[in-house]
């Protein structure tokens, strides 16, 4: 048998698993605050971005068409806003998330703030929010 030194237990394999959001969509992505280094302030790109935070971040996050953010875990975001196609969150965000496409909140991930999804939920079993999640209209209602 085989083993992935990354993956320490049977759960944790499980979880890797069941992911919604591909790991393909964040190969490429630029760290922009790696662990142990804050940023304060206001980022923004019109197209095609793949963004990963891993230390702390406080301050507005905005990508267009094609964007990606990836919060890491340990991560701390305080953001008056953050906005992305695809939105992967592992640590800790205060503040308005909105994900166009798709939202995926793994089970480390702590948000207090208002969620916004406009297509894909995926709710991992231990994540936690605190605040409001507002997806898209419920077909017939």
């Amino acid at each position: 048998m085989t083993t992935n030194p990354q993956i320490s237990s049977p759960a944790a394999a499980a979880i890797a698993g069941m992911r919604m959001i591909d790991d393909a969509t964040f190969k490429a992505a630029t760290t922009v605050v790696p662990k142990g280094a804050k940023l304060e302030g206001a980022m923004s790109a019109s197209s095609d971005l793949a963004l990963r935070i891993d230390g702390e971040f406080k301050g507005k996050l905005i990508l267009g068409t094609g964007g990606a953010i990836h919060i890491g875990p340990g991560s701390v975001v305080d953001c008056e806003a953050m906005e992305a196609d695809i939105i992967y969150v592992q640590g800790t965000i205060k503040g308005s998330v909105h994900a166009r496409k798709s939202l995926e909140l793994g089970p480390t991930s702590r948000i207090k703030g208002d969620v916004r999804y406009d297509d894909r939920l995926d709710v991992h079993s231990g994540a936690r929010v605190s605040g409001s999640i507002k997806g898209p209209e419920v077909d017939g209602e």
